[in-house]
């Protein structure tokens, strides 16, 4: 989950265009995004998610640029945000993770420069904050993990026991709404449901994941449920390895361990930033203010492996979806 940042040399100068809060669009030729990453490429999950959005709007003419960093570096996170701000050569800034306080202290001495924070929320007149209801796909994480554990029929890995786990990257407000939602959704299946929450302590070190979806797994998880970043790979190595199920996040996990990892909840970062590049290039983009993708927008989701589930069990899924989309179930929220 990796590539070496090349800091800030060789920065492109863009054509530097003013941008109306509501006004008109801008000429497409000249618009130009820039994503300033507290983490590097290769992660097959959220980083490799997000470059999706950006690629497509590259192929729309948008020029982009992706400034990556060692995540052991937050000085230089700092430093290329500061960077591309100064330069006044972007149209709109991008960044996320692990980047609140750094766009906290920059982002009001930049107040024509437009921004938009993803996987989290800034409230500030010239940011747009984009989030993800993880919660909910995670509820439908925690559903397919309870049906696993308890099915030895069509799930023959499974013990039958009701026991499933979720490693995680760190004890964080958005980690917690994943795990909440895993929760809810279990308990609907199996009311005695035993969940093993266990937090890495980063979101890199794939061998202490690996190490730890072991211990879960030997202490009678059936299912695991990977909420890590980029240390993710360490799970699903390691329930692979133990020969018992996973579940993969951000992007579709599926195919690293195609006969254990049975779906991965997805978080629909690259068409959020798609989404985003267009509304601000037609001037409909409400700065200021957050905007959340659910379930009910396809903002996440459960992409199944066809392989190891079954279309019932899909179709119990679905049931399970249909109630959150519809409102008759409110999945818990780590926040207000």
């Amino acid at each position: 989950m990796t590539l070496l940042s090349r800091g800030m040399a060789g920065l492109a100068a863009g054509i530097v265009s003013v941008m109306l809060l509501g006004g008109a669009a801008l000429a497409e030729d000249k618009f130009s995004a820039v994503y300033v990453m507290s983490d590097n490429l290769g992660d097959m999950g959220f980083n490799d998610n997000a470059k999706t959005g950006f690629d497509r709007a590259a192929k729309d003419g948008v020029k982009v640029k992706l400034l990556q960093a060692s995540p052991t570096d937050p000085q230089l996170w700092r430093q290329n945000l500061e960077a591309v701000s100064n330069s006044g050569d972007w149209s709109v800034i991008f960044t996320g993770p692990n980047m609140h306080d750094n766009l906290a202290a920059v982002a009001p001495q930049h107040p024509e420069q437009k921004y938009v924070f993803f996987d989290d929320e800034l409230a500030l007149p010239n940011v747009l904050s984009v989030k993800y209801a993880q919660n909910e796909g995670s509820y439908l994480a925690g559903v397919l993990a309870a049906i696993a554990a308890t099915d030895k029929t069509d799930f023959p890995l499974s013990s039958g026991e009701p026991k499933i786990a979720v490693v995680a990257g760190m004890d964080l407000p958005v980690i917690q709404d994943f795990i909440l939602g895993f929760k809810q959704g279990a308990a609907t299946i199996a009311p005695d449901v035993q969940v093993q929450v266990i937090f890495i302590g980063n979101f890199n070190d794939a061998q202490k994941a690996y190490d730890l979806t072991k211990t879960a797994i030997e202490n009678g998880a059936n299912v695991v449920y990977n909420v890590a970043g980029p240390a993710g790979l360490g799970i699903l190595k390691g329930a692979a390895d133990s020969n018992k199920y996973a579940i993969g996040v951000d992007s579709d996990q599926n195919g690293l361990h195609p006969k254990n990892v049975i779906a991965s909840m997805t978080k629909q970062i690259g068409n959020s930033i798609y989404d985003s590049i267009e509304q601000i290039r037609a001037g409909k983009a409400e700065f200021g203010k957050l905007k959340i993708y659910g379930l009910a927008n396809e903002g996440v989701g459960l992409i199944y492996n066809d392989a190891l589930v079954p279309a019932a069990v899909k179709a119990k899924v679905d049931e399970a979806k249909a109630k959150v989309v519809d409102g008759q179930l409110k999945v818990d929220t780590a926040f207000k």
